[in-house]
């Protein structure tokens, strides 16, 4: 006679279902097409939405480091070194 409170078998060890593969594949694909031409066409309406505010207000947008602070410098990223390869 089989008892109501021992099965057959020891439970089954819990694994990944169907849902965590589909999200697993989503992820390994990266973002989709759909989601980075969104994300591109939000921002270049924020350039377009700053730019028409600047030059209502009678200014430019500075889209250079010489626009936006005159004078600065910045460190080379390559340079030579004594044994004449990249440091």
């Amino acid at each position: 006679m089989i008892s109501m409170t021992r099965g057959l078998a020891p439970p089954a060890a819990p694994r990944a279902g169907v849902f965590e593969d589909m999200e697993r594949d989503d992820n390994r694909r990266g973002p989709e097409r759909d989601e980075t031409d969104q994300f591109h066409r939000l921002v270049r309406q924020l350039v377009l939405d700053g730019d028409r505010r600047a030059a209502y207000a009678g200014r430019a947008a500075r889209r250079t480091l010489a626009a936006m602070a005159p004078g600065a410098t910045t460190a080379p990223l390559l340079g030579l070194g004594a044994s004449g390869g990249a440091v």
